[in-house]
């Protein structure tokens, strides 16, 4: 048989590390997601057989459970799952998943698992770190999606995974956040912690609310960072299901909610542009729905 045999970068050590990071973010199936997620980041395999070739290897884990695991990281949003391709030089084959860059877990889950682990096991994660980081660069490019600056990739994703991917992308730039999403649980936990991380970068961002609901919280969350917040919000439900979120001239993710919000489902599929004239497009239609929207006083 032609070809190369798979040859996997994972070790047990990587497995462990992310096994204590998803015990600590209450993943469901920790050991299971640790082997996928570890696997993905630093092997990016195109198929399944891959990933479980890792898995029997290292973990004596099979089919069943590993797939388990990889739908656990679907539902607590630290992956995501492509759908098709548009125009994209990158072949993602038939497994094909985009994680959130590591440096996002740690930045969420770091103090809590400081104080639950020996130091030196904390400070060897902390290290490994700059490993994940440049394995997710090299295999999942800038921006986390695979591409650079052609094409479109169209996913099936949960809040979570959006606010992590802006908040490694806002640890990185420091450029413009243009983002529209509905009120009702945005300022809930998670995601009001995950949207606080990246305002604490000094990103400049625009906020659009699509209810009127949790307003006070908007004015709230408006009082603690009056330089780089602006919020606006539409007293109806003018643009109904639609969420968008447009960084700089970088990157723009367009979608629409598809499901139930709950803590657990992924609820939106949208198509994420690197396309310089792609994005202008989003900017475009995001400059009228903010002049639509009403200031928040």
């Amino acid at each position: 048989m032609m070809g190369c045999e798979f040859k996997s970068q994972v070790k047990l050590d990587n497995i462990q590390d992310f096994e204590m990071m998803f015990d600590r973010m209450r993943v469901d199936r920790p050991r299971e997601a640790a082997v996928y997620y570890a696997t993905l980041v630093l092997d990016c395999p195109k198929e399944f057989s891959e990933f479980l070739k890792v898995a029997e290897d290292l973990a004596n884990i099979t089919r069943r459970p590993l797939e388990t695991g990889r739908n656990s990281l679907l539902k607590q949003g630290l992956i995501a799952k492509v759908l098709f391709s548009h125009d994209a030089d990158e072949d993602f084959g038939r497994e094909s998943y985009l994680p959130v860059h590591p440096r996002a877990l740690w930045e969420l889950i770091n103090n809590d698992l400081k104080s639950h682990i020996e130091e030196d096991t904390y400070n060897g994660i902390k290290h490994r770190l700059e490993e994940y980081g440049r394995s997710y660069n090299n295999n999942f490019k800038k921006y986390g999606i695979k591409l650079k600056r052609n094409g479109n990739v169209t996913l099936q994703y949960s809040g979570k995974w959006i606010l992590f991917n802006i908040l490694n992308n806002c640890l990185d730039q420091g450029n413009h956040l243009r983002i529209q999403i509905g009120g009702e649980r945005f300022f809930e936990e998670p995601y009001i912690t995950y949207f606080k991380k990246f305002l604490d970068c000094n990103t400049k961002v625009q906020l659009i609310i699509d209810t009127k609901i949790n307003i006070d919280a908007a004015k709230e969350l408006k009082k603690n960072y009056p330089d780089n917040l602006d919020i606006r919000y539409f007293s109806e439900e003018i643009s109904g299901t639609q969420r968008n979120y447009v960084f700089g001239k970088e990157l723009a993710v367009n979608g629409i909610k598809i499901l139930p919000e709950t803590t657990s489902e992924p609820s939106y599929v949208g198509t994420a542009y690197v396309d310089v004239d792609d994005i202008e497009v989003l900017n475009e239609k995001f400059t009228s729905l903010w002049d639509l929207a009403k200031p928040l006083k």
